[in-house]
C-alpha cells in the first residue's frame, strides 16, 4: 500500500499541499497511475488494509525527507504518495474521517519502505507505546536502517513467508492463555494452496483477528477463566468485539497470551491482551471474529515490544522493551 496522508479538508489534516512547492499531482498517463485508477481526469485510489479499514485520494508525487540522528538526513525526491480526503474504518483518532495518514509499511512496489529500500537498507523497526494511566500517549520511533539497538540475549527471530498480496505472513503454529496451549491442529494457521489462511502480523490494525473457528475456542477459554473470579459479563460490548467484563477496583488478574511461530514465541502480558479502561471501570478482549481464514496480530497485542523488519533476509526479530523509553 501506499503513503497516505490526509490532504486539504480535513479538519485536522497534517499536510496542505497547496503550501508546497515540490508537491505535484500525478496525471492520468504517468506511469505511476498504472498502481491507481484515472477517475475525471484525476488519478485516484482506493485502498483497503488487512483489519478492512479504507482510506480514498488522489496520487501525487512528494519530496520525503528521513531524519537521522545528528545531522544526518536522507532526502527522497519524486515519492510516490496518497492525498487522502475520505477515510472509514480506523480507530477513535481518525474522528469523522480525518485520519493524520497512513505509512505504507507492506513489501508491495509502491509502499513507502519499498521506494525507500536502498536509502534505509529495507530494514525498519518500531515499538509500540502503552498509554499513560490518564489515557495520554507517549512517542516512540520509526527506526530505520541500521537505527535499532536492540541487541539483546532474550530477542528472537522468525522468518517471514513469502505471500503474493505482500502483507507479512509468519507461521503461527499455536496459541496459548494464562500458559495453557490451546493444542490447535497442525495445520490451523497454514495457508492453503489457493493462498487463503495463514497468519499476518499488521501494526495497523488496532484488533487481533481469528476465523470465527478459532476465535470462539479462544472465547470460551477466556469466559472460563474469568469466572473464578465471579466478574460481570457486559452485554452491549463495541463491534466487533464480543467479550467485555466490569472491572472491580483492585482487579489486575488478566491472563497473558504467547503466540507460537516457527522458532519463537512472542509472550503478551496480559495487559496488553486487553483494552482497559480504569476510569469507567471495563474492559475488553482486544480480539475479535472474522470471516476470512486469515490470522491477523494487531497492534493491541504488539505493545512493549520492540519489533525488527529485515527485509534483506525475510525475518522478523523482537525483544521485550519499555517503549516509552524509546529514543532517537
Amino acid at each position: 500500500m501506499p503513503t497516505c496522508i490526509s490532504c486539504f479538508n480535513q479538519s485536522y489534516a497534517i499536510f496542505d499541499p497547496r503550501k508546497s512547492s515540490s508537491f505535484q499531482k500525478i496525471n492520468c498517463d504517468h506511469p505511476d497511475c498504472t498502481y491507481f485508477k484515472c477517475v475525471n481526469e484525476q488519478c485516484v485510489y482506493t485502498m483497503k488494509y488487512a483489519d478492512q479499514s479504507v482510506t480514498k485520494g488522489f496520487a501525487a508525487h512528494e519530496t520525503i525527507s528521513v531524519i537521522g540522528k545528528g545531522e544526518g538526513k536522507a532526502i527522497f525526491h519524486g515519492a510516490l504518495f496518497g492525498c487522502s480526503n475520505d477515510n472509514h474504518g480506523f480507530d477513535e483518532d481518525a474522528r469523522d474521517g480525518a485520519l493524520a495518514g497512513v505509512l505504507g509499511l507492506s513489501r508491495v512496489t509502491i509502499s513507502f519502505i519499498s521506494q525507500l529500500g536502498s536509502i534505509i537498507k529495507k530494514r525498519f523497526s518500531y515499538c509500540l507505546v502503552i498509554p499513560l494511566p490518564n489515557g495520554e500517549y507517549t512517542s516512540s520511533y520509526l527506526k530505520f536502517g541500521t537505527d535499532m539497538g536492540y541487541r539483546r540475549p532474550s530477542t528472537q527471530a522468525t522468518k517471514f513467508i513469502n505471500h503474493p498480496n505482500n502483507f507479512y505472513y509468519l507461521s503461527l503454529k499455536d496459541i496459548s492463555i494464562d500458559n495453557e496451549r490451546m493444542n490447535f491442529p497442525p495445520d490451523t494457521f497454514d495457508i492453503t494452496v489457493s493462498g487463503e489462511g495463514g497468519c499476518i502480523i499488521d501494526s495497523g490494525s488496532v484488533l487481533t483477528y481469528f476465523h470465527s473457528d478459532v476465535y470462539w475456542k479462544l472465547h470460551e477459554k477466556f469466559v472460563s477463566y474469568f469466572e473464578r473470579f465471579q466478574l460481570a459479563q457486559l452485554s452491549d460490548c463495541p463491534e466487533p468485539i464480543q467479550l467485555c467484563y466490569f472491572l472491580p477496583e483492585t482487579f489486575n488478574r488478566f491472563p497473558s497470551t504467547a503466540f507460537y511461530f516457527e522458532d519463537a514465541n512472542l509472550r503478551i502480558d496480559g495487559e496488553n491482551v486487553f483494552i482497559i479502561d480504569y476510569e469507567n471501570h471495563f474492559f475488553l478482549l482486544a480480539v475479535a471474529p472474522h470471516d476470512d481464514l486469515v490470522a491477523l496480530i494487531g497492534s493491541q497485542q504488539q505493545r512493549d515490544t520492540r519489533f525488527v523488519y529485515d527485509l534483506n533476509i525475510d525475518l522478523l526479530s523482537f525483544v521485550k522493551e519499555n517503549c516509552s523509553d524509546d529514543s532517537a
